[in-house]
Formats: structure tokens, C-alpha cells, sequence
């Protein structure tokens, strides 16, 4: 039987990766890994891979008061 990852997070959407200093990214595909839930995120001209307890939701807007374009 085949097993799917439930995801927490939409492709396109804004959100914190936790750390020692929080990171503002988006999330650029859903992945699904033998850990759960897995993520495509890029900051700035970076992308990585990372777990989705390694995500939060984003709450506040970016410096500068406004929404990142999509």
C-alpha cells in the first residue's frame, strides 16, 4: 500500500525556517521522504531541502511593510 505525506505547507507559500536565527522563505515544492513531509524552500538565491518541523508559518510581513510578490 502506498503511503502520502500529508503537507502543512502550499507550494508558493511564505514561511520562517527555525534555527538560531530565523530565515523568511518560500516554499518551491512539496516533497514526500521516508522522514514525512519534506520541503523545496529558496531564500534569496539559495534553495534547500528541510523537514516540515523545521518550518513555521510566517506572521509577519517582510522589512518594508508589505507582501513578497508572487
Amino acid at each position: 500500500m502506498t503511503e502520502y505525506a500529508t503537507h502543512r505547507f502550499s507550494v508558493g507559500q511564505d514561511v520562517t525556517q527555525s534555527g538560531k536565527t530565523p530565515t523568511c522563505c518560500r516554499v518551491i515544492a512539496q516533497i514526500n521522504s521516508s522522514d514525512g513531509p519534506a520541503y523545496r524552500i529558496k531564500y534569496g538565491s539559495s534553495e534547500a531541502v528541510v523537514t516540515e518541523r523545521e518550518l513555521t508559518y510566517r506572521t509577519e510581513a517582510p522589512s518594508g511593510g508589505t507582501n513578497i510578490r508572487r
